[in-house]
């Protein structure tokens, strides 16, 4: 028998107003101390603070209804950690489900005004205009990322968790990652619809940090940052945002496969790699990354990233104002040395087949020394070469941050179709490389190859 234990009767009130986080918390206890049930959020505006689901628990937005988080800070406190609405640790067979909304309610945290400067993580004299004694970067505040002021944590967390389905619900107004899950295994993503401020940073999707086992079948993200992250996080870098659930993870994030979705993203679709556990073996099909600054991104920043395979996918790129990351690029395979750390990463085994793309900028392979990158298969590639409006101000650059080396960091490149540096063992089979009649300012209408990176 599976027991419900509808909000209101634990005198939830569904105005808009009320912060129901006692209700909250009171139905996730009744519904443990039953061994598990439903937890029921019924039509209705309902505004929460923080609040934990344990083992064999469903949560069950109606239609109607919404889970909002509180404006109001010190209300997503967890000990020294933050988190935007809710969190499960160490727990089994939790469900998220139903027609209805997580909110997280981002606007009360970031100014309507500012947007995150220019970083010092490169220099402007390694960028195409900062080369040719021209301004880089505009301060054109249309496209974000707008200026945090003290937000909230992660929205959804799960820590080592097994057996996590998030299917048909709607997410939006992170503000900062929307749905993070740390070691989990067995989770499977279905039918979930992510729609976040795209000018808000630091809101990705779904964020995969040392997970097995996942599958993201059927999805719509839309975000600031990357709409789907699969990386090797362990801990939390010192940020009490991303603190929950990350506690010294040993192990690989594996075992990915996304499919059907639809991306959007001022970062990139999707990203692999990051943090100090490895990550293979992700499969991605079927995938329409559109509108992004970045289509799908490969990192070996701080650990190895193998067995990746790319197949029938459709990307759109462009270039934004503001400091993103990414310069247009469709396809991004990197293994530079990450700030800090001393050895040099690899990338190894990677097919991408049947891909249509058009972007700003060149689909880009780029090893900080020869081999890093290593076994590359291309087969049945189209990808045009454009440049818009903005590529005066912005365009013409590699974005390969983080990198340790900050001339690399961002500098001039990436102004021919392919672009591919380091690498060994590359395979094209049936590609088509071009630029468009908008292409030129580009220098080259061929692909550039070079074995080494230095010139």
């Amino acid at each position: 028998m599976n027991l419900t234990f509808d909000i209101t009767a634990f005198r939830a009130i569904g105005d808009g107003k009320t912060i129901n986080t006692e209700a909250m918390v009171a139905a996730a206890a009744a519904c443990r101390e039953q061994g598990g049930g439903t937890i029921v959020v019924p039509a209705g505006n309902f505004v929460t603070g923080v609040f934990q689901l344990f083992s064999n628990t469903t949560l069950r937005i109606e239609k109607g209804g919404r889970l909002i988080g509180s404006p109001n800070r010190q209300d997503h406190q967890v000990g020294t950690a933050s988190c935007g609405l809710l969190y499960a640790l160490d727990a089994s067979d939790i469900r998220l489900t139903g027609e209805g909304v997580l909110d997280g309610n981002a606007v009360p945290f970031f100014s309507t005004t500012e947007i995150v400067p220019l970083g010092s993580d490169f220099l402007v004299s390694e960028t195409r205009q900062g080369r040719d004694g021209r301004p880089y970067g505009s301060r054109d505040i249309s496209h974000g990322p707008k200026l945090p002021l003290g937000r909230p944590g992660n929205m959804l967390v799960f820590g080592r968790c097994k057996g996590l389905t998030v299917e048909g619900v709607t997410v939006t107004g992170a503000t900062y990652w929307t749905i993070h899950c740390a070691d989990c295994e067995d989770v499977t993503f279905k039918d979930v619809k992510i729609e976040n401020d795209v000018t808000i940073p630091n809101n990705d999707g779904i964020h995969l940090t040392t997970c097995r086992n996942v599958r993201i079948d059927r999805c719509n993200i839309t975000c600031g940052d990357d709409s789907i992250a699969i990386t090797g996080f362990n801990h939390p870098l010192g940020e009490m945002e991303i603190a929950l659930g990350l506690s010294g993870i040993v192990g690989e994030c594996r075992d990915i496969v996304v499919q059907d979705c639809r991306l959007s993203s001022r970062s990139a679709g999707v990203r692999m790699g990051y943090g100090p556990n490895p990550v293979r073996n992700v499969t991605l099909r079927n995938l329409q990354i559109t509108g992004s600054n970045r289509g799908i991104g490969i990192f070996a920043s701080q650990s190895d990233v193998s067995d990746i395979v790319v197949t029938n996918c459709s990307i759109k790129t462009r270039l934004f104002h503001g400091n993103w990351w990414g310069r247009g690029e469709p396809v991004q395979i990197s293994a530079v040395r990450y700030p800090g750390v001393a050895d040099l990463h690899h990338v190894r085994n990677v097919l991408i087949e049947d891909v249509s793309a058009i972007g700003e900028n060149a689909f880009t392979l780029y090893a900080e020394e020869e081999g890093a990158i290593d076994g590359i298969k291309l087969v049945r590639i189209e990808y045009t070469l454009t440049t818009g409006e903005l590529f005066e101000t912005w365009g013409g650059n590699l974005d390969l941050r983080p990198a340790a080396d900050k001339k690399i960091a961002v500098h001039a490149g990436g102004t021919a179709p392919l672009w591919s540096i380091g690498v060994t063992h590359l395979e094209q089979i049936d590609c088509s490389w071009r630029t468009d009649a908008n292409a030129e300012k580009v220098n080259s209408r061929e692909p550039f190859i070079r074995s080494s990176a230095q010139p």
